[in-house]
């Protein structure tokens, strides 16, 4: 799997991560010279390790240039400078306030399914709506895992991981009518994730077990096919997910909710998506659904 890591992401000083980031933003050395009110032969030297960065410095540079907050942490690190930006499990005291508003999302979202994401796609909460959809669709079949050891950054053993159950042959992927559309647009995703991520092993593991599961979508090089569909038309406002089990079928879309402005890694990197029905039928099967006996929430099998 080498071919998906960048040469210059896999090294660990602060150069090559300088030069890897700029580059991933597509800054000249002039343009990110401007942009950060420093001398182009500043940069320069900065990625040469002629010169040593600030913390100020290092700051400045990751603003520019869009680095997330994790990213930003590690940058300082290889400069031997203290990272500035927290990382607390949602469980912790100093996120309580936001638990309650994630709490309150999923609460308002009934009947329809939502659904909170980290940064890899394991699941940290959901509202009752998408634990009976999720009930109803896999009816007794396990979801899928990470490894042990791999991306449980909340602690507490190994939580669904909800990408891989999409990709899963013995999960959701049959269930999906258009997992072809479907699947091309969530694998671009996780390849623009891994672009972010690709010195992690969770990273570097979903998308391997993907392309094990689906060699047919990965191109030249580990590079996912780009989406043929996407050339041959206008592309609809939003793109449904169209699920079909025995008793239940419905046509989803979704909304990813990101919090704004968080100085905390786990929150940049927190998700909440929202399902809705995509059209009457639908949004009547999830009505149904919600007035059904509650089933038991869905757990880690």
């Amino acid at each position: 799997m080498d071919t998906l890591t960048p040469a210059s992401e896999t090294a660990l000083d602060f150069p090559a991560l300088l030069r890897y980031w700029r580059g991933r933003r597509g800054y000249s050395q002039l343009a990110l010279s401007l942009a950060a009110g420093v001398s182009q032969r500043h940069i320069s030297f900065l990625e040469s390790g002629r010169a040593r960065p600030s913390r100020e410095m290092i700051l400045a540079l990751s603003d520019r240039l869009g680095v997330p907050l994790r990213q930003r942490n590690r940058l300082l690190l290889a400069a031997g400078f203290a990272p500035a930006y927290s990382e607390h499990a949602l469980a912790e005291p100093p996120l309580q306030m936001v638990r309650q508003a994630i709490a309150l999302i999923l609460a308002k979202q009934e009947p329809y399914p939502a659904v909170v994401l980290d940064r890899f796609w394991n699941i940290s909460d959901a509202n009752r709506a998408y634990r009976r959809m999720v009930d109803a669709l896999l009816d007794g079949r396990p979801a899928a895992v990470l490894p042990e050891g791999l991306g449980n950054d909340a602690g507490g053993g190994p939580r669904i991981n909800l990408m891989l159950t999409v990709f899963d042959p013995q999960g959701l992927w049959p269930l999906i009518e258009n997992a072809h559309q479907v699947g091309r647009y969530l694998l671009r995703r996780v390849w623009q994730e891994l672009q972010a991520q690709a010195h992690d092993r969770v990273a570097r593991e979903i998308f391997a077990r993907i392309a094990q599961w689906h060699p047919e979508m990965i191109g030249p090089g580990g590079v996912p096919h780009a989406d043929e569909e996407a050339s041959e038309g206008p592309l609809p406002p939003v793109l449904p997910v169209v699920l079909r089990a025995e008793g239940f079928q419905a046509s989803l879309f979704s909304t990813l909710t990101t919090l704004g402005n968080p100085h905390d890694v786990t929150l940049q990197e927190l998700r909440i998506e929202c399902f809705f029905p995509a059209d009457e039928p639908s949004r009547l099967a999830l009505e149904a659904l919600g007035r059904d006996a509650e089933p038991a929430a869905v757990q880690n099998r």
